[in-house]
C-alpha cells in the first residue's frame, strides 16, 4: 500500500518537528549552562565609622554617611567627622568631602578640599593630603597654606612626622609674620618646643614704613 504525497509530506514535517525539539532539549537542558562572569565584590555600607589602628593604638578614627568596599579598596564619601589621634587623644580634625582608604598599604588618601585644624589655631588647608599608615606621616604632596600664631605659611611640600612632632616644609617656602616675610627653600618646624629651623637661601622681605 503506497502513501499519498501528502502523507509523506506529514511525516517529514513531523520527523523535522522532533530532531528540532531533541536538539533544543540537548543544547539548553543538558548542557551546563556557561560560567558566570566574575564581579569583584563590593559592599556598601551607610552610616558607618571606621578606626584605624596601628599596634593596637588609633590612628584615625572617620564617621562617613556612604561606604564602599571593593577588594582592598575602601571609599568614603560624605564624611561628617574625621580625626587623627596622638597617644589616643584627638591631635587633628580633618574635613574632606571624600576619602580612599587603601588596605593593604594602610593609606588614606584625603581629596580635597582638604582642611585641618589643630590645638592652638593651627589651620592648615590642601587640595590633596595622603596619610601614611606604617610611619605615621600626614603628607600634602601639592601647594599647601597654613595659619599658626598669627604666621601665614605656604609651600609647594608638606609633611608632618606625628610620632617626632615634626613639619617638614619644602619648595617655595614663604614664612609671613605681620609686616615681615621670609623666602627660603625648607624648614622644619618642632610643635612640641615651638621652634623653626631654616635651611637654603633664607631672604627677608620687609614692608615700607615697617619698624
Amino acid at each position: 500500500m503506497s502513501l499519498s504525497a501528502k502523507a509523506k509530506r506529514i511525516i517529514l514535517f513531523s520527523a523535522a518537528l522532533v530532531a528540532v525539539i531533541l536538539f533544543v532539549a540537548y543544547r539548553y537542558l543538558l548542557q551546563p549552562p556557561p560560567p558566570a562572569v566574575s564581579v569583584p565584590p563590593s559592599v556598601q555600607l551607610v552610616q558607618s565609622r571606621l578606626v584605624g589602628r596601628r599596634e593596637g593604638q588609633r590612628q584615625w578614627e572617620i564617621i562617613s554617611r556612604s561606604v564602599l568596599q571593593e577588594g582592598d579598596v575602601v571609599t568614603l564619601s560624605d564624611l561628617e567627622r574625621m580625626v587623627v589621634f596622638q597617644d589616643e587623644e584627638p591631635y587633628l580634625h580633618i574635613q574632606t568631602p571624600r576619602a580612599q582608604w587603601l588596605r593593604k598599604t594602610e593609606v588614606l588618601q584625603l581629596y580635597g578640599p582638604v582642611v585641618v585644624e589643630g590645638e592652638e589655631g593651627l589651620r592648615l588647608e590642601s587640595g590633596y593630603l595622603e596619610w601614611q599608615g606604617q610611619t605615621s606621616r600626614l603628607l600634602s604632596p601639592g601647594p599647601v597654606q597654613i595659619l599658626w600664631r598669627g604666621m601665614e605659611i605656604r609651600a609647594q611640600e608638606m609633611s608632618l612626622d606625628m610620632e617626632e612632632g615634626l613639619m617638614y616644609l619644602r619648595r617655595g617656602v614663604e614664612i609671613r609674620d605681620g609686616a615681615f616675610t621670609w623666602k627660603l627653600e625648607e624648614a622644619a618646624y618642632n610643635l612640641d618646643a615651638e621652634s623653626m629651623d631654616f635651611y637654603g637661601n633664607v631672604v627677608l622681605e620687609g614692608e615700607a614704613g615697617s619698624d
